[in-house]
């Protein structure tokens, strides 16, 4: 079990950062790190609009992180800041509190790029509120950025789908509420059980479950459910007009994003490169939607699905959103995640 689970956790981090890599907005994140991309990038679409010409600029210095053209950025440092958090604050004797001081710390400075969501909250924060004030007094408690920092609390309490929940409500309500806070739990609980095993339909299933039925993300849920289709890329076009209507300026909305996730690993779920590969066929959602399959696929397959290139190419994180996480790697947080569980188990 134990080395089977090892593989797992480190699977579940190595596909949320391959499929966080992936997404076309993880090019615009790591123009943050220079100013002069990121000007002409929108100030040359503003000139380009002005001209009608329909082409916007896409990002365009492939040097910008350590010349590498592909890198994880926030859905990865999101979990990496949440498994640092779990792990420094792990037997503490008012755990809630020091996660919340560990957060404040890591999410400080200037130099800090974040969701709308997480900057309301840091905003709250040093307005002197304090959870759950600081995540349901924003203007994007749905969002889905929360999620990914699900997988990680999910990984910590491997094999116990209710703890990880409950240790996911807690921490997304920094920073989200609602449906918001039930996505990161949801997503906790399924790969808490795919980690140790448990069989696709059943991980999800449950985790389905712990949403209340009357949520915009149980919709959400129920709708994806009604589809349930043969082929997602012979039937994309009305997925796309049930789970992801161009309704919205701000993509990454929880309760259409993870419900998505959900749905292309029951469709493909035991075929992982066509599985990460329909992900991408979800353009406003590359933001998450990658990231969200390849973390599940990886807890429930293990690392290996992913190959042997991509290990390499997305363990480093660069620290792009969160600079004091620069360094960090994917490989060597998993083995902590799992050195964590295993002496929790043992004591």
């Amino acid at each position: 079990m134990s080395a089977d689970r090892a593989d797992r956790i480190h699977g579940a981090l190595l596909g949320l950062a391959v499929g966080d890599a992936i997404g076309l907005a993880a090019d615009y994140h790591r123009a943050v790190r220079s100013p002069w991309v990121r000007g002409r990038l929108w100030a040359g679409s503003a000139e380009l609009d002005e001209a009608r010409v329909a082409k916007p600029l896409l990002p365009f210095d492939a040097t910008t992180v350590d010349g590498a053209r592909l890198a994880p950025t926030d859905d990865t440092e999101t979990a990496v800041l949440a498994a640092r958090v779990a792990l420094t604050t792990a037997g503490a004797a008012d755990a809630s509190a020091g996660r919340f001081a560990e957060w404040r710390r890591l999410t400080a400075g200037d130099d800090v790029w974040t969701g709308i969501a997480e900057r309301s909250a840091i905003i709250n924060a040093e307005r002197g509120l304090v959870p759950p004030v600081t995540g349901n007094d924003g203007p994007a408690d749905a969002s889905d950025s929360a999620v990914a920092a699900g997988v990680v609390w999910g990984l910590f309490h491997a094999g116990d789908p209710a703890a990880a929940a409950e240790a996911a409500t807690e921490w997304a309500s920094i920073t989200h509420a609602r449906d918001g806070v039930w996505a990161a739990a949801c997503m906790a609980s399924a790969v808490s059980a795919l980690a140790v095993g448990a069989p696709i339909a059943q991980a999800l299933d449950d985790a389905e479950a712990l949403v209340p039925a009357d949520s915009w993300l149980a919709e959400g849920f129920r709708a994806a459910a009604r589809l349930a289709p043969a082929s997602v890329l012979l039937e994309l076009p009305r997925l796309l007009a049930e789970l992801n209507p161009r309704r919205y300026s701000q993509p990454g909305t929880a309760p259409e994003t993870l419900p998505i996730a959900f749905l292309l690993l029951r469709a493909d779920g035991e075929r992982p490169e066509q599985a990460l590969a329909n992900a991408t066929l979800f353009a406003r959602e590359s933001d998450s939607v990658p990231a969200f399959v390849g973390a599940l696929l990886g807890a429930a397959h293990g690392a290996g699905v992913f190959g042997a290139v991509w290990p390499d190419a997305v363990d480093r994180v660069e620290g792009v959103c969160y600079p004091p996480l620069a360094g960090e790697r994917v490989s060597a947080v998993a083995a902590e995640l799992e050195a964590s569980v295993a002496a929790r188990a043992a004591g």
